[in-house]
C-alpha cells in the first residue's frame, strides 16, 4: 500500500512539493495553512505565522513559539467553543446540512511546535511542547494531513482529523539502540474520524484511507526516519528557550516567546476512552 491523499483540497496555482527548490531560508516567516476538504464553501481556513528551521531536498522544518497569534476557525453557533468540543453529530453533517464555520482570532497555547514536513506524503512530524511542573515536556506527534504544496511564504494542507501519539512510557518511540518502535503508538481522535464517515461529512472510503496511511506510516518508520530524529526535540527545547544559558542554547528565543499560557489544549472533549499501545492495523 502507497500513502495516498483522501481528497483533494483547493489550492493556489504555481506550488511546488516540499523537498523542491527554491527553498526557503532559515529565519524566513511562512505561512502554514489548513484548509478544509469544503474550503470553497465557507473561504475559512487556519493560519500560522512559523519561522523557517530548516529547509531542503529531506523536508521543511517549522517552528511556532508559544503565545503566537494565529488565525483559527469557529463553528457558527459555537464560536466560542474550540471545534474539538462542538457535539460530533452537529460537526460531522452532510455537507448540505453543514454548520457554517467562520474564521477568528488565536493564540498558540503551550511553549511551541516544531514542525517536521517529509516530501510528498500526507503526514507531519510534530515535537509538542508543554509546561510540565518545574519544566517543559516533549510530546511527539505525527498529523496526517493532505500531501503539502507550498509557495515562497506559505505551505497549504489539509488536516484529516486522526493523529497518532507515542504516550506509553515503557515502550518509547526511540529506542536506546537507535531505532523507532510503533508499538506504543496510539490513534487519536478516532471517533472524530468515524464520525465523519458515519453522520455523512465525508464518504467512509476517506476515513479508511486516513487510517490505512496512519497505520502505514507505524509499518514503515524506519523509512521517515529524517522526520523522527531525536535531534529535532533538542532543537525544539532549545527553542523554547528551556536550556537558556547553556552552551549552544538559542538565547532571545526566551524573550521572545513571553509568558506560556496555562490553559493549553481543553481535554473536556468527545473522545472515546482509547487504551494504552493500542497500535492494530485494522480499523475500528
Amino acid at each position: 500500500m502507497s500513502l495516498i491523499d483522501p481528497y483533494p483540497i483547493i489550492v493556489p496555482s504555481g506550488l511546488r512539493p516540499v523537498g523542491q527548490s527554491p527553498y526557503w531560508t532559515p529565519g524566513d516567516t511562512v505561512t502554514w495553512t489548513f484548509r478544509r476538504f469544503d474550503f470553497d464553501r465557507d473561504l475559512a481556513e487556519v493560519t500560522r505565522p512559523m519561522r523557517v528551521i530548516a529547509d531542503g531536498p529531506d523536508g521543511a522544518v517549522l517552528w511556532l513559539p508559544g503565545g503566537t497569534p494565529t488565525g483559527e476557525t469557529r463553528i457558527v453557533g459555537w464560536e466560542d467553543a474550540n471545534p474539538h468540543d462542538v457535539p460530533l453529530r452537529a460537526r460531522f453533517r452532510p455537507l448540505a446540512e453543514a454548520p457554517t464555520r467562520i474564521q477568528v482570532d488565536g493564540t498558540w497555547r503551550g511553549r511551541g511546535v516544531l514542525k517536521i514536513v517529509p516530501p510528498e506524503v500526507p503526514f507531519s512530524v510534530w515535537v509538542l511542547l508543554k509546561d510540565a511542573g518545574a519544566g517543559v515536556r516533549a510530546e511527539w506527534y505525527v498529523n496526517l494531513e493532505t500531501t503539502h504544496r507550498r509557495s515562497d511564504d506559505a505551505l497549504f494542507t489539509s488536516d484529516h482529523v486522526l493523529d497518532i501519539t507515542f504516550p506509553v512510557a515503557s515502550i518509547p518511540l526511540h529506542t536506546e539502540d537507535g531505532t523507532l518502535d510503533a508499538r506504543g503508538a496510539v490513534f487519536k481522535d478516532v471517533d472524530e474520524l468515524a464520525a465523519a464517515a458515519n453522520f455523512g461529512a465525508w464518504p467512509p472510503e476517506w476515513s479508511q484511507t486516513i487510517r490505512a496511511n496512519g497505520s502505514h506510516v507505524l509499518d514503515h518508520l524506519g523509512d521517515f526516519s529524517w522526520a523522527f530524529d531525536p535531534e529535532w526535540e533538542a532543537i525544539a527545547r532549545r527553542l523554547a528557550g528551556e536550556s537558556e544559558g547553556a552552551p549552544g542554547a538559542d538565547g532571545p528565543v526566551r524573550a521572545e516567546l513571553g509568558a506560556a499560557s496555562a490553559r493549553e489544549k481543553s481535554f473536556a472533549q468527545e473522545h472515546r476512552s482509547i487504551p494504552s499501545g493500542c497500535y492494530d492495523r485494522e480499523l475500528r
